[in-house]
């Protein structure tokens, strides 16, 4: 089976690179990779700004380069693709994996600077810090295994922990106990064995059945298809959660071989929850929809585990489905075992939560039924508890109204609410009040206090611009003091408060011509002390002009894009033009008039970005306002007649700025924007030309719901239909090129979506370029795919675009 399955694999990739190819020049050339223009590879390979990490204590910043553009090579090794993860065979860990090449310590009381000693050619994880910040951990991923490693904030040093090899599937296999002492690790036991493997011939037919009961689901990829596929699976996500003493080396296994994606211990030291996937498995849902039980077991004593809870596989999984029995369970931080969770009151786990949700508790040093803390009349969203109290902030969703609701809650108390916060409308930038600033040093991630207060941080978006702030909120009296908002130049983001009141702040500050630096900020004199002095990577961007344009749509709903334009561009000419998007739906036209684009950062362009095109000699009309406004239940209704005028008010205002030649436009975008590039083009004239990325063009393939819809195919087929560029494809008059990666990870964008818009474009005579990417998922990262995304992109442009002429079309 799984020989014949391998075979299917690669015979539709041949397929697909045949469809591909079809439409091609017969030239040796066109089937190998490509460059863009040297302004562009030239920005490709500036150097990477690092990533900074503070420490819990706030002494240290781990500034971590992340590595950037593997070689395709490195893509193309082997890739178990099942449940819904893609696995690294040969190191047991996720197949390429983020990860950095080099670590630099910043001492903050005095900006030195500490070079970790990283080895040449590593792959180290995000640093895991230790409550007191003295030490850090990571997994180090090689060619055959993904090892623990330490180090020191004192020296810089670092050392491989020996006898541990990391089971890294789950992206969380390293933790410190609460004092700092001790890792808790998963890890591939040494008596595991190998791989399953595949008889010759297959023992029996695949089979599954459904009795009734419905269960929508998305287009999920990767999922498992076989019996072998089960076992192959289970065999690598399998290992054992251990603690390791990194003073003696000493690893202590704390459970049984199984498959434990999550693991925490308590405040107290001594217990441990785990939660344990079981089966049966599912081959239509992936493996966070799989049945688990949620367990506690101790360290150092042995003792049967408790199972608190056993959650079943969940085959809904449409919309907000969510599974029944606890979910998002946690230790509290202020007691020593005190687990708390939420469930649905709904058994079936109703998409929409119209049954609301009961938040719980369970001591689990003592014996006895969770208690109920309260009801939440929607969907949960998330927790926050704070520190050193019994106090929480917890929020839930109104699916219907689109509208979070924040209340804090005092867990022990017979009526648990303190205090309703307020409600927060999907997409209202303008109005979020912030989020609060946590510290992971206390037993889990809870909100710095200060006496009765905690602190709120917030992008602080208005129609001026960005000033994010930070906010002292009183608990008691519920009163906001605003204790810092930067000016709207340099722009001023708060990273981490580095004293108990914040009267000194670690800020990353930026403006349009200086990169991303991290100062020390003393709030009551107002002085600065940079730690770090990061240059320019890629000068040549400063030449490349930027603006905010502000417009309307003809019924006055307010829109905007960023305005890129070449360098050594002159006022009044008129330039051909590449229009960028993502539509987005709201069901408030305040809310969705809100203007959140900004040229007050530094600008930096990674990937197969479309600012790109600006070296080309094109403007750009970056993240042009799409919004589709109207009753969350039918606001898709609408959405082509939106969609158009969206566009086409873009394309006038630019026209009337006198940047764009208005008979030289194309229009772009990915996923979601390359749907809405090619209905552009199958119901208007107003494009030369399209470029579709990654994108779905037939959604009958995605008929239980796409994006915000929430009908189904069969409830609303004439929707479907009409919103599928695919119907329309004998309309499309103008070239379209559409890239894809060939393994697509994203729901509803498999491969086959572009292969079968290609060929309706194809079969009705109309222009059109695909271009499959091998190896690569819903997001490019290889540099020679990047290169080739982009050299398509220009040739395309320059092709149909740059040379047009007026013409009655």
């Amino acid at each position: 089976m799984q020989y014949l399955r391998s075979a299917l694999r690669v015979t539709v990739a041949a397929g697909l690179v045949a469809c591909a190819l079809a439409a091609l020049p017969s030239s040796a050339d066109e089937a190998r990779y490509r460059k863009p223009p040297k302004a562009i590879e030239d920005v490709l390979n500036a150097p990477q700004l690092p990533v900074g990490f503070p420490s819990p204590d706030r002494a240290f910043i781990l500034l971590a380069r992340p590595l950037r553009y593997p070689p395709i090579a490195d893509l193309a090794k082997p890739m178990l693709r099942l449940a819904g993860m893609r696995i690294d065979p040969s190191n047991n860990g996720i197949h390429h994996a983020s990860s950095y090449d080099a670590y630099t310590l910043v001492r903050v009381s005095d900006g030195q600077k500490i070079v970790v000693s990283l080895r040449p050619g590593s792959h180290a994880s995000a640093p895991v810090w230790s409550s007191s910040g003295s030490q850090f951990a990571f997994a180090n991923a090689t060619d055959t295994s993904i090892d623990l490693y330490l180090g020191s904030t004192a020296s810089g040093a670092v050392r491989k922990i020996p006898g541990v090899r990391l089971n890294d599937v789950f992206r969380n296999a390293v933790r410190w106990t609460p004092d700092g002492k001790r890792l808790l690790v998963y890890e591939v036991p040494v008596s595991r064995g190998p791989a399953p493997r595949e008889g010759a011939a297959p023992s029996g037919p695949v089979v599954q059945e459904t009795t009734g009961k419905k269960a929508p689901a998305v287009t999920f990829e990767d999922l498992l298809q076989t019996p072998y596929d089960e076992n192959v699976w289970e065999h690598y996500v399998s290992g054992m959660v251990a603690t390791v003493d990194p003073a003696s080396g000493t690893i202590l296994p704390l459970t049984p071989l199984g498959v434990y994606p999550e693991a925490a211990v308590a405040p107290d030291g001594k217990h441990v929850l785990l939660r344990r996937i079981v089966r049966p498995y599912s081959y239509a849902v992936p493996y966070e929809n799989f049945g688990h039980e949620v367990l506690v077991t101790t360290i150092d004593v042995a003792r049967k585990p408790r199972v608190v809870a056993t959650v079943p596989l969940q085959t809904n999984a449409g919309g907000d489905a969510v599974p029944a029995g606890p979910r998002a369970v946690r230790w509290r931080a202020d007691k020593p075992a005190v687990l708390v969770w939420t469930e649905s009151k709904d058994a079936a786990g109703d998409a929409a939560g119209r049954a609301g949700e009961s938040l719980k508790m369970l001591d689990v040093e003592k014996d006895g039924a969770p208690a109920t803390i309260m009801s939440l009349a929607g969907r949960f969203r998330g927790l926050t508890l704070v520190a050193k109290s019994s106090l929480a902030i917890v929020r839930d969703y109104n699916r219907e109204t689109r509208f979070t609701h924040t209340q804090l809650v005092d867990l022990d108390a017979g009526t648990p609410l303190v205090a309703d916060l307020g409600t927060l409308r999907d997409g209202d930038r303008y109005h979020d009040p912030g989020t609060p600033v946590t510290d992971s040093s206390a037993g889990g991630q809870t909100a710095l206090r200060d006496g009765d207060a905690i602190f709120l941080r917030g992008d602080g978006y208005g129609p001026d611009g960005r000033r994010p702030f930070l906010d002292r909120l009183d608990l008691k009296t519920r009163q906001t003091t605003r204790l810092f908002q930067s000016e709207l130049t340099p722009l001023e983001n708060v990273a981490a408060l580095l004293d108990a009141r914040g009267d000194s702040l670690l800020v990353v500050r930026q403006s349009p011509t200086e990169p991303p630096n991290y100062t020390v900020r003393t709030r009551a004199s107002g002085s600065e002390r940079d730690l770090t002095k990061f240059v320019d990577p890629a000068p040549i961007l400063r030449s490349v002009q930027r603006r905010i344009v502000a417009y309307k749509r003809p019924d006055g709903l307010d829109l905007s894009f960023v305005l890129y334009l070449p360098p050594g561009y002159k006022e009044g000419t008129r330039l051909p033009t590449f229009v960028w998007a993502y539509p987005a739906e709201f069901n408030d036209p305040s809310v969705a008039g809100q203007n959140t684009n900004s040229t007050q950062t530094f600008t930096t362009v990674n990937g197969a970005s479309e600012i790109f095109m600006a070296l080309a000699g094109y403007a750009v009309l970056d993240n042009a306002a799409v919004p589709i406004v109207g009753d969350s239940k039918t606001v898709n209704d609408t959405f082509v007649e939106q969609l158009t005028a969206d566009m086409k008010a873009a394309v006038d205002k630019a026209a009337a700025l006198g940047v764009t030649d208005p008979d030289r436009v194309a229009v772009g975008g990915h996923s979601y924007g390359a749907f809405m590039t090619a209905n552009l083009l199958a119901h208007t004239r107003m494009f030369r030309a399209g470029i579709a990325r990654s994108g779905a063009y037939n959604r009958s393939l995605t008929p239980f719901g796409f994006q915000n819809e929430r009908r189904t195919y069969w409830d609303a087929p004439d929707l479907y239909t009409k919103l599928s560029p695919f119907t329309y494809a004998d309309k499309i008059a103008d070239p379209l090129l559409m890239i894809h990666g060939m393994a697509d990870d994203n729901t509803g964008t498999f491969p086959i979506q572009s292969e079968r818009m290609y060929a309706a474009v194809r079969g009705n005579g109309g222009t059109a370029r695909l271009v499959f990417l091998p190896d690569e998922a819903h997001g490019y990262l290889a540099r020679e795919s990047i290169e080739t995304t982009l050299a398509e992109m220009v040739d395309w442009l320059d092709r149909y675009v740059k040379p047009a002429k007026a013409a009655s079309r």
